[in-house]
């Protein structure tokens, strides 16, 4: 991130926005815990595993770099548990005007990610004053 006067640029995307734009709500350290893997097998769906593990589909799939869209094989490995590459949770809070691009592109990640993070149905429609996590 680089400042220069009232202009922002976030995760080198070349693009200058105002810092009235941005809004970062929380940051904060996450604890590494190791991880639990999964071995897929025939029959097993993203819904059924996140529910044996406790969690949402949609945050099993974003654990293991994948969107619940993707199609999973027996024999397959996924994380079930703990987080070896993600350091800290960032938030952003939605102003007048974004779209879920557009808050992914500031924030150098994908609308897939934003929208698995969020268990979001539909990533067209979200609103003024909404918290999301981006990270």
């Amino acid at each position: 991130q680089q400042v220069n006067g009232s202009k922002v640029l976030l995760a080198n995307i070349l693009s200058w926005i105002s810092k009235g734009d941005v809004e970062i709500l929380q940051t904060a350290k996450q604890a590494t815990s190791s991880t639990s893997t999964y071995t897929v097998k025939s029959g097993d769906s993203w819904w059924a595993i996140a529910k044996k593990y406790g969690m949402s589909m949609y945050t099993l799939a974003s654990l293991n770099g994948k969107s619940i869209y993707n199609t999973i094989y027996p024999g397959q490995k996924l994380k079930v548990s703990g987080s070896a590459t993600s350091t800290s949770k960032t938030y952003y809070k939605v102003k007048s005007g974004d779209t879920v691009s557009g808050i992914a592109a500031k924030y150098g990640t994908t609308v897939a990610k934003i929208k698995a993070l969020n268990s979001l149905k539909n990533v067209n429609l979200i609103y003024v004053g909404q918290t999301l996590r981006v990270k």
